[in-house]
Order: C-alpha cells, then structure tokens, then sequence
C-alpha cells in the first residue's frame, strides 16, 4: 500500500458531484425530451408510466457520466503521478470526425495512448467498431509522434465484465505492431508499476458506494414543482405550443405527468406577462 494519499477523498467526492450531479440542466431535458419524443413516454403500448420512464433517463445519463467522470479521474491521477499529458484531441478522420482519446501522456520518453470503457460488455458489431477505432487512434498518433516509443492500450475499467476477451486478445496478437496491450481493472496500474494508485481508486469508489446505500434517484413533481415550472416558463413558444396542443397523444401525455396541470396553468399566465411586457 502506498503511504501517502493520491488523491484526497474531498477532491475525488468534488470532482465526481460536478461531472454528475452539478450541469444544471438535467431538468430542462428531461422537458425537452418528453414533448421531442412523447410516444417513449406515454401510451397504450407503454407497460410503465411517464414517471417510470423518466426515472429511468435518469438513471442512464447518470451511468454515461459515471464513465466521463471516470476519464476525468484517472487523467488526473496521472497527471498527480507527474505523467505528462497531452492533448486528447487528434484532429480529423478521413470522414471529417473528431478523433479524441480518453488519455495520452508521456513517461520516461515513453508515450501511452488508452482508449478506456468501464466495462466490456458489447455485443459483436460493436466491439469490432471499437477495435477499429483503436487502431485507427493509434495509428494517428504513430504519424503524429514518430520519434517515440508509443503504448498502445485498451482498457476495461471493471474487471468483473469480459465478454469479449478472447476477441480483442486475438486481434492485438494477430496485429502486426507488438506494442498493443489490453487490460482489465488493476492491471493497467500494475503495468505502469502505480497499483497503489488503483487501490486509492477502488477505495474512494466504496467510501461513495457505502454513503449512497440508502440513495433514491428521484426527479421532480413536473405537475407541481417550482423547478419544473421555471423550466416551462423558459420553453421555447413552438414546445410550448406542442405540449399544450390538442393532439392526442399530448393530451395523454398532459394526463400522466401533469395531471392537475397546476404547473402548466401557472407557467402560461407568466408566459402571457412576458410577452405583454415586451410588446
């Protein structure tokens, strides 16, 4: 176990709430979404409700920043365990698509390039286009950085989930450049001789774990919370009409989530002020 802290638990707790909890706008699309999208959340081929199935977005944009934070994270440590890092951004493919790299940085004139997911899980179209776009990724920054030697990584940050093993150890051994690696969890850390820098992770990760046991994800009354009301009073005109529309699927939409439609009537008259005041 390494003696000193890394990373303070505070820092750690900070960075994972601002990534997460903190954009601020998470409400307002969730509105956008039930009025762009309306047959995903109400109807007679619908088992669960409109609330459900928002819980349920939330619920899945808060895994997909649980994987931006954890890029956000481990640059960090990196650059905590002085790692030199570069930048993620290697311009354009040859389709005019970005080509961003989860992390890059340089050690001891040695280069690391790692293209990181939290846990391989992916069906087999997918993990084909993955690999894909690994070497693609590493053959950019081969051009861009020919003078060095270069780590070629695909990491799996959940060791629990392997399902397709077998095919990325396949590829990277059949390829021809023999400086391709793929890890799972620890390994990538004991690879860089830093372990104790995934023990700190692992143990910050159970200190959030354990103090959010008892967690609900819950979202906000749309039919009466003062949060969602500011929200509707800011809808642009042309989603507020749609919402307030008279097509049926609105109207079931209307039922199901604003079912006295206290916020909807409120958040119409301060709309009408607002457009008096600038006529």
């Amino acid at each position: 176990m390494h003696e000193n802290t890394i990373m303070k638990y505070e820092d750690f707790k900070k960075l994972l709430n601002k990534v997460i909890y903190s954009d601020g706008e998470e409400n307002y699309s969730l509105l956008l979404k039930i009025i762009k999208e309306p047959h995903r959340y109400c109807g007679l081929f619908r088992l669960s409700n409109g609330r459900s199935k928002l819980l349920q977005n939330v619920t899945q944009s808060r895994e997909i920043k649980f994987g931006d934070f954890l890029e956000y994270l481990v640059t960090e440590y990196f650059s905590l365990c002085n790692y030199d890092n570069l930048s993620k951004d290697l311009g354009y493919d040859e389709k005019r698509k970005r080509l961003l790299v989860d992390q890059i940085f340089i050690k001891n004139n040695e280069l690391y390039f790692i293209e990181q997911k939290v846990r391989d899980d992916h069906d087999s179209t997918k993990k084909e286009g993955q690999f894909r776009n690994f070497i693609k990724k590493y053959e950019r920054i081969k051009e861009k950085y020919p003078n060095i030697k270069i780590h070629g990584i695909m990491w799996f940050i959940d060791s629990s989930l392997s399902k397709n093993e077998r095919y990325y150890s396949r590829e990277i051994s059949d390829h021809s450049d023999k400086n391709l690696k793929l890890f799972y969890g620890n390994q990538l850390f004991d690879y860089l001789n830093i372990p104790y820098v995934w023990e700190e992770l692992i143990n910050h990760l159970q200190t959030i774990r354990d103090g959010n046991n008892e967690e609900i994800i819950d979202i906000p009354d749309f039919d009466t919370s003062e949060e969602i009301y500011e929200e509707l009073v800011k809808l642009p005109k042309n989603l507020w009409d749609k919402l307030n529309s008279n097509e049926e699927i609105y109207k079931i939409l209307r039922a199901e989530i604003f079912p006295t439609e206290y916020n909807l009537e409120r958040a119409g008259i301060a709309r009408d002020l607002k457009r008096k005041k600038k006529l």
